[in-house]
């Protein structure tokens, strides 16, 4: 009974080793990365190309674009007029695509945008279209919704609507990074 504790013992004294061995090599690789991530950080500098870039997006760059109107506020059913408005202005033809929703007041509203932009998404990569230009009416909230959706996938421009607005309604503002 004896050699057994005796090699019970020794065995304790490896795993007690080889434990402390490998939570040393844990502290390091943790440290090392959070230093490389830190001096990822400090190294990202501010985007410097933004108005090449911004200008680089402009107009249509692609065979087969879309704009894509939305409009989310209670008072207006569509900005499909405006946005006619606004292409025929710059000379554009390209189909408007829609979604039309009396605000977003509730998390059931919420939940039927968000698989409305889905089936959009869907829609769109079936027709094929090689950039989006988005005109929304609607709250803030549902620009960073839309912008989480759409992210990393085809060019998508972004329009504001000045106020006053100009004669030609919208205004390009950039693409979404």
């Amino acid at each position: 009974m004896e050699q057994f504790w005796t090699w019970f013992g020794r065995v304790d004294n490896v795993m007690g080793v080889a434990g402390v061995l490998f939570g040393i090599a844990t502290f390091v690789l943790v440290w090392r990365q959070e230093r490389r991530l830190r001096s990822q950080l400090r190294d990202k500098a501010a985007l410097g190309n933004f108005a090449e870039l911004r200008s680089l997006h402009e107009g249509i760059q692609s065979a087969n674009p879309v704009a894509f109107a939305l409009s989310l506020i209670p008072t207006s059913e569509s900005i499909r007029g405006s946005v006619q408005g606004f292409l025929r202005s710059q000379g554009w033809d390209m189909p408007i695509e829609e979604l039309n929703l009396d605000g977003l007041n509730n998390a059931a509203d919420l939940e039927r945008f968000i698989n409305a932009l889905r089936e959009k998404r869907r829609a769109f990569d079936d027709q094929g279209y090689t950039e989006i230009h988005l005109f929304i009416a609607g709250p803030v909230q549902a620009g960073t919704i839309i912008g989480s959706l759409f992210r990393n996938w085809i060019p998508v421009k972004l329009y504001h609507k000045p106020t006053p607005a100009p004669p030609q309604i919208y205004e390009y503002w950039m693409p979404l990074l």
